[in-house]
Order: C-alpha cells, then sequence, then structure tokens
C-alpha cells in the first residue's frame, strides 16, 4: 500500500489579487508563508520516504517550509504536479463570475487534469509501493486526483470544494487497485491563521 499525502500550497499574492496564475511561478503571500510554517510544524513528526512537488514556485518554497523539520530530505520536483495550463488568461485577473468551466483557447481541459493525475499515480505506483509519499499541487489539479481517487466520471469534477491553502487529503493506495480515503481538504494545522479562499472576482478557483 502507499500512503499518499496531497497537499496544496500555501496562498499566493496573485490569489489574494483574483489573478489567474495556472502555470506561472505564483509568490507566496504573508499569510501563504504563515499557512506553510504552520503546515510544517504540523508535518514536522511525520516521516516521509519522498516528497515531490510541482516545480513551480508557490509549490516549492511551500514544500521548503515543510523540509526545514526534515533536514537531509530532497524536493522531488514533478511537472505532473504543475496547476492547470490556462494559455492566454495567465498572470492576468480572472473574468468577472468564471464559474471554472469556461475556458481560453488552448488551456487544459479537467480530462487533461484528470490524465496527468493519473499519470502521476501510475508513476508512484511504479516507484513508491509500500511507502509514505508526500505530494505538493495545486487546487485545479488537487480537484482531479480527487476525482480519480474516488472513481469518479470526470465531470464530477466541478462538484468539490475549493481545496484549502495548504490542506492535507490522505488516501490509502491499496495493491488490488481500491482506494481509502483517510481525510481530503483538512487544514486543522491552521488555527487561527488566516485562510482566504476568496478572491476579489469572487471566482472560488484560485487556479
Amino acid at each position: 500500500m502507499i500512503d499518499f499525502w496531497l497537499i496544496r500550497h500555501g496562498e499566493t499574492v496573485e490569489n489574494v489579487q483574483g489573478i489567474c496564475q495556472g502555470q506561472t511561478p505564483g509568490t507566496l503571500s504573508e499569510d501563504g508563508m504563515m499557512q506553510a510554517k504552520a503546515l510544517a510544524g504540523y508535518l514536522k513528526n511525520e516521516e516521509f520516504d519522498v516528497i515531490y512537488s510541482s516545480d513551480l514556485r508557490r509549490t516549492m518554497k511551500t514544500t521548503e517550509e515543510v523540509l526545514r523539520f526534515h533536514p537531509g530530505e530532497e524536493i522531488i520536483p514533478e511537472p505532473l504536479l504543475r496547476e492547470r495550463y490556462l494559455a492566454g488568461w495567465q498572470g492576468k485577473p480572472f473574468p468577472n463570475n468564471w464559474d471554472g468551466m469556461d475556458l481560453p483557447e488552448g488551456a487544459e481541459t479537467s480530462e487533461d487534469l484528470i490524465v496527468r493525475a493519473e499519470a502521476f499515480i501510475k508513476l508512484i505506483k511504479e516507484k513508491n509501493e509500500g511507502q509514505k509519499v508526500f505530494a505538493m499541487s495545486h487546487g485545479g489539479l488537487i480537484r482531479a486526483f480527487w476525482t480519480v481517487l474516488h472513481n469518479l466520471d470526470p465531470d464530477s469534477y466541478y462538484q468539490w470544494d475549493t481545496p484549502k491553502n495548504t490542506s492535507i487529503s490522505r488516501f490509502g493506495l491499496k495493491e488490488d487497485g481500491s482506494v481509502k480515503e483517510l481525510v481530503r481538504n483538512f487544514a486543522g494545522h491552521l488555527g487561527t491563521v488566516p485562510v482566504k479562499n476568496k478572491a476579489k472576482n469572487n471566482n472560488d478557483w484560485q487556479l
């Protein structure tokens, strides 16, 4: 069995400003750094066999905070864990009242994200069987993981709530292909640390 921990990065300046990040780097906000430190403290006694992170700056910086309690561990940058590519929208404000479904030409679809999530799960099943796996990713892709791990139809991608900043989802991936959800979108480690999951234009996707 694989003990799979799936985590979202801390809040970014762009999240707060309602900017579409997609696969741009992103910069952790002051609150985002506080969230990352709270996550690090919560995980300080956990021993992971392998630590993967999306190679984008906002995820790498969040993961680096976790590694402060795990000297000697290395981050494996993994492009499969990146946020949705949003083409010409990246670096610009989201359209007002965007519902997450209408996308610019050339953007990744939810089906594309599901393919990437499936590819990462295949990767860890090949490389990390029997291990405790840490993976730092993004809100859009985490929804795809939830869809895949619950064996739902791709249309179910849009049913999920927003993954909270630095939230933890944990799954047991069994050798027979079955999955046990242990926790999803848990952010109890934040306590009084701010959690702002609404951007200025009220879009709830924060990609």
